[in-house]
């Protein structure tokens, strides 16, 4: 593996941090792996269970929709680990090419799924958002890097995978709702299609910019 390559403007991240960043990266990681055998196998091969929840008109669209946001949320770990730590900056551009794509296809199917969808529009509408908040943070991502502006394509970036990762979390904001015994069932899975991206990317945005907040000098009265 070749040696972190140095930016103007952008630090080669220490030891310390290089290695908290990779516990969370392994740990998101792990999760997702959990995610797609636990979650997303079973709908690519059903069982009846999970066959009878979607007519075959739709099938197309949701093989899609989970091919590509699989393919999105394998590739993001790497990607982020590669592109924070300045290495491989080669195998980085091809793999964010692949990502990508991956969100293009993963977005117009959850458009496709939403305008489709049996669960009523406000869970559409969630799903929609979605898909809108996928294509912006990652568009965005890649505009800065095609600008060379570092700092903003790495916080896209983050922003974007912390969208991909709404696939995990609806399920697990979803399973929360459906413990607690909150509501009915379509109105745990609309409340989850929301909350599922849209309270990450609240605390991504806030951790964002509060570090950038704290890190400014404190500057006293009249100055």
């Amino acid at each position: 593996m070749s040696a972190a390559v140095p930016v103007e403007g952008v630090d080669v991240p220490s030891t310390g941090r290089a290695w908290g960043r990779a516990v969370v990266l392994l740990a998101v990681t792990a999760v997702a792996l959990w995610f797609i055998r636990a979650n997303a196998v079973p709908y690519a091969v059903p069982d009846v269970m999970h066959a009878g929840r979607y007519v075959a008109s739709r099938r197309a669209g949701l093989l899609l929709h989970i091919a590509s946001g699989t393919i999105a949320l394998l590739v993001g770990p790497v990607q982020l680990w590669l592109g924070l730590g300045r290495t491989r900056l080669g195998l980085h551009r091809r793999l964010g090419l692949l990502y990508v794509a991956s969100v293009a296809l993963g977005s117009a199917s959850a458009f496709y799924l939403a305008s489709t969808t049996r669960l009523g529009w406000v869970f559409g509408a969630g799903l929609t958002g979605l898909g809108v908040a996928w294509l912006v943070t990652t568009g965005l991502a890649l505009a800065a890097i095609r600008r060379r502006q570092i700092l903003q394509h790495a916080e896209w970036m983050i922003r974007s995978y912390v969208v991909t990762f709404a696939f995990v979390t609806f399920r697990l904001v979803w399973a929360a709702f459906h413990a607690a015994e909150v509501g009915t069932l379509p109105e745990q899975l609309a409340a989850a299609s929301w909350s599922c991206w849209a309270v990450p990317l609240l605390f991504t945005e806030a951790i964002l910019q509060g570090r950038k907040i704290l890190a400014a000098p404190l500057l006293r009265p009249g100055q």
